[in-house]
């Protein structure tokens, strides 16, 4: 007695979810690092006041797909200082909702500076 056994498809092939989660890890180290990199830049560029850099480096930072708390304060204080209030009061609750306690603050600042924008 013969035993055949038919396979349709490839019995390893990945399913979308597998090949994005093989890909994020396979690219977790190049991606930490450019995360790194982008912090510090973004820091740096915190305290020379260059608030465009500071937003643009945040936000390469955190895509990246790695992010830190203070990195959501930063980038309110960046649009703050710009005067985007709008894009502050919403870093501001972000980190807000990380545990950054000074955002609370500074979430309450913005707000004024909102309702005092408005009259």
């Amino acid at each position: 007695m013969a035993l055949i056994c038919i396979v349709v498809g490839n019995l390893y092939d990945d399913s979308p979810m597998e090949k994005v989660l093989r890909a994020s890890r396979e690219t977790a180290p190049r991606r930490h690092q450019a995360y790194e990199s982008f912090c510090e830049q973004a820091y740096e560029a915190y305290h020379d006041d260059r608030w465009i850099d500071v937003i643009k480096n945040v936000n390469r930072a955190l895509n990246t797909g790695f992010y830190n708390d203070s990195l959501y304060f930063f980038r309110g204080v960046a649009y703050e200082s710009l005067g985007y209030f709008k894009y502050a009061k919403n870093g501001y609750k972000m980190a807000g909702n990380n545990g950054v306690y000074e955002a609370n603050t500074a979430l309450e600042r913005v707000k004024q500076k909102m309702k005092a924008k408005r009259k």
